[in-house]
This record gives C-alpha cells, structure tokens and sequence, in this order.
C-alpha cells in the first residue's frame, strides 16, 4: 500500500512541475523552440492526474494507466533534459518525472 501512496504523491508531484514547466516555457522568448517540450508536459500532467485519481480509487485499470503514465514521463523527462542547461524549470520536470516513471512502473509490476 505504500507504494501506492508513494506513486499518488509522485503523480501529483509530476503534474505540478509539468504544468509549471509548460508555463515557464510558454512565457519565455524561446516559446516557438519549446513547443515539443510545452506539449509533452501537457500531455505528461493529464496522465499524471488520470494515473493518481484511478489509483486513489483503486481501479481494475490502475497497471495500464501507471505504464501509459510512464511512458509519458520517461518522453516528457528526455525532452526537458535537452533544455535543462539553461532552463531550471525544465531540470526540476525532469527529475519529477523520472521519479513519477519509476513509482509507476513499480505499481504496475506489482498488480
């Protein structure tokens, strides 16, 4: 059950930074450049927050939902690490969501 709770909070965790990256991104004057990396922490923060609300409730879906949720993660993560030299913001996403990648696979493989 632990693992569960950890993998909420990592989610949880992931989709904040995400949001904020894709903010820090669309605010910046490399906006036009970071289009990749706006649309993977788009994508990455909506199935962080589909994977954290099938775990709370405990759905038959919750492994396919942490390994999609991984997925996502492991894209967003590689593309913020290409910017992470110059934008902090794309450093901190990277790291959520290689945490928020390895909790989901953990559930995933335990169910």
């Amino acid at each position: 059950m632990a693992t569960m709770e950890k993998c909420i909070q990592d989610c949880l965790d992931c989709l904040r930074e995400c949001e904020n990256c894709a903010n820090a991104c669309l605010s910046s004057d490399m906006a036009q450049m970071m289009a990749e990396c706006i649309r993977l922490c788009g994508d990455c923060a909506d199935l962080c927050a589909l994977c954290a609300r099938f775990l709370s409730r405990k759905s038959s879906l919750c492994s396919e939902a942490c390994l999609a949720c991984a997925k996502a993660c492991e894209l967003c993560a590689a593309e913020c690490e290409k910017h992470s030299a110059h934008a902090e913001h794309c450093k901190t996403c990277a790291e959520a969501c290689r945490r928020c990648a390895q909790s989901c696979r953990e559930v995933a493989h335990a169910a």
